[in-house]
């Protein structure tokens, strides 16, 4: 190594390289692959280099060991050769044609703050707002949109036809608004002929307002017969806010949902949001309180409509199914004979702790043979909850201690009791009594035991339609749940217009005898 003179390794690397690459440039050539790129690119740095190497072997002394410092500097210098961009790869060396790099595409930045959050705003956010409106637009509003001098029909058109214009319905928000309406007395079907929202040449030079009424498809009026008119029939219609909100949580969105909690509570809100709307733009001021009423329906309407379901499948509760078992299906004389009197401590227990000092509670305990009780009378009726009797806290604390030290732990508990009264639920048949027909006034109240937890999840006004039995010693108990309704239940004859079209003239002569087929289009035989 120490022989070698320091310019000439120098040098020696650099041709090397060159030859190296010269030979793999002849190679390619022969295939057919031009060398002119390497020519043009690398022979400039390797002249330098080369040049470079010599000058400094010439002016530098050796070193002491026999290895000159531009050793170093020409071996540094030569790999910079192949450190270079277009020797990196080894591509441009051997004469190989690199691709073009691709330009990396900035990602694009999500937009942030008020514009993003507007865009995606549906209306039906929980602290969504309306946007403002300026002082001109907040007068006209007030004193020609929505003013006294308009008529009512004329009104509340406008205010649908606004709503919907400013809120983005999804399609379920969209059919549950449309049947509402329908049970308004509304139609919301598409007009025909109507296509103006693809013709983009009739809508370019107009205002949104009259965009928003070319396009509109919610009209009071001439939609026939089974919708309200106020130039036909207006008599035997009236504005009632608060019963369509009633019909249409209690009857209408269970019969398309059966139970559905979100569905429940989706509806309420929709509806809810509405009423906001018509009491924000003041459109009628003379119904106020009724439309505030309506917004309190929405606000219980998914709390009821989850505590009946819970109540469907939880009722008769443990304390009339006891009574059913023992009396009804007479399973009393099995426990006698087996000495298995469980379920008999539980009944009595349970009576004589709910409803002490009655005429009931002396005549069980005046009874010697629990076998004599039986059912006297059974009948299927409809009641309304006219009021829930809770027991105290402290006396079932006391009576589960007194079990507990008689060793009868969990052998019965009080009930409370539920006052019922009978009444009707209305489906609008011919064949079954309204519930103005009969005078329910005058009938007595009837109760019933039942456990606290269940009690707690009626309310005043809740109708039960159940198949309930009397026994002879004169207690009532409940068999079997047939139907749970809200306190709010309402039905309104719109739900029979459902299906119903107007009746247009046959100009069809009838069937006869001399042309029985005359329905069908064929014609008798002379």
């Amino acid at each position: 190594m120490g022989d070698t003179p320091t310019h000439a390794n120098g040098k020696g690397m650099a041709t090397a390289i060159d030859e190296t690459s010269g030979g793999q440039s002849d190679a390619h050539h022969d295939k057919g692959i031009t060398t002119e790129t390497h020519a043009e690119i690398s022979s400039p740095n390797h002249e330098h280099n080369v040049s470079s190497g010599d000058e400094k072997a010439a002016n530098e002394p050796e070193a002491a060991d026999g290895i000159s410092a531009t050793a170093a500097t020409a071996a540094t210098e030569s790999a910079n050769v192949d450190n270079t961009p277009n020797s990196a790869n080894g591509a441009a060396d051997f004469g190989v044609e690199t691709a073009p790099k691709k330009k990396k595409k900035k990602p694009k930045t999500k937009k942030k703050g008020a514009a993003a959050s507007t865009k995606k705003a549906t209306g039906f956010e929980e602290f969504y707002a309306d946007t403002p409106m300026t002082p001109a637009e907040a007068a006209q509003e007030k004193k020609e949109i929505y003013g006294a001098s308009r008529t009512f029909p004329s009104r509340i058109e406008e205010c649908i036809q606004r709503y919907r214009a400013s809120r983005r319905m999804n399609p379920e928000r969209t059919i549950m608004f449309n049947k509402y309406l329908w049970l308004g007395g509304i139609d919301p079907s598409p007009r025909q002929f109507t296509g103006f929202a693809e013709d983009r040449d009739a809508l370019a030079d107009r205002t949104a307002d009259e965009i928003r009424q070319m396009t509109a498809t919610d009209f009071v009026g001439g939609s026939g017969a089974r919708f309200y008119d106020p130039l036909v029939d207006p008599d035997n219609w009236f504005v009632d806010f608060d019963g369509i909100v009633k019909c249409f949580l209690s009857r209408m969105v269970p019969a398309i949902y059966m139970y559905d909690e979100e569905a429940n509570r989706l509806a309420a809100d929709l509806l809810k949001n509405f009423l906001n709307y018509v009491l924000l733009h003041d459109v009628c001021p003379e119904y106020t309180d009724d439309i505030q009423a309506a917004r309190r329906i929405c606000d219980i309407a998914p709390i009821e409509m989850r505590l009946i379901h819970e109540l469907v499948h939880e009722l008769p509760g443990p304390f009339n199914s006891l009574a059913s078992s023992l009396f009804y299906d007479r399973r009393i004389k099995e426990c006698v004979e087996t000495d298995n009197f469980d379920d008999l401590i539980s009944f009595r227990v349970t009576i004589l702790t709910s409803i002490p000092g009655t005429e009931i509670s002396h005549t069980l305990i005046n009874t010697d043979d629990p076998t004599t009780i039986r059912v006297v009378k059974t009948k299927e009726e409809t009641y309304q909850v006219v009021d829930m009797v809770r027991p105290r806290r402290k006396n079932v604390q006391t009576v589960t201690e007194s079990l507990k030290e008689l060793g009868l732990s969990g052998k019965g508990q009080p009930a409370g009791i539920l006052v019922l009264k009978p009444s009707i639920i209305d489906f609008g048949y011919d064949n079954v009594p309204l519930a103005n027909d009969i005078d329910l006034d005058a009938v007595d109240a009837e109760e019933y035991l039942l456990e606290s937890d269940l009690l707690a999840k009626f309310t005043k006004g809740m109708k039960i339609k159940a198949v309930v039995c009397e026994l002879n010693i004169g207690l009532r108990f409940i068999k079997e749940i047939k139907d749970v309704r809200v306190s709010f239940d309402l039905f309104l004859p719109q739900l029979l217009m459902e299906g119903w079209k107007d009746p247009v003239p046959n100009e069809r002569p009838p069937p006869s005898a001399s042309n029985p087929n005359a329905e069908n289009g064929v014609e008798a035989d002379d």
